[in-house]
């Protein structure tokens, strides 16, 4: 399956959002919140699904047209990698 500009953007987006809630989360701003309401990768998951609606909304498409779905896991699976990363979970 190839994948198009657009999703490709989606995906490195994901990965970037991954690692700034790592960055956060390393610097102790998410302790408190992540304690007790989101875990950090629920941040990544939640960034992505507004991303993508204020995205669709602003090319005038339907939201859940824009991104393939398998370009959604992969994206969600990287960001949650690079999270993981540079929490230093994944080592």
């Amino acid at each position: 399956m190839r994948f198009s500009v657009t999703e490709l953007a989606f995906i490195v987006w994901g990965s970037v959002l991954g690692g700034l809630v790592g960055l956060a989360g390393q610097q102790g701003l998410l302790a408190g919140v992540s304690a007790t309401f989101f875990p950090p990768f629920l941040l990544v998951l939640l960034g992505l699904g507004l991303t993508e609606i204020v995205v669709s909304l602003a090319t005038a498409r339907a939201p859940g047209t824009f991104i393939n779905m398998t370009a959604r896991l992969f994206a969600f699976a990287s960001g949650v990698a690079a999270l993981y990363l540079v929490l230093g979970r994944l080592s």
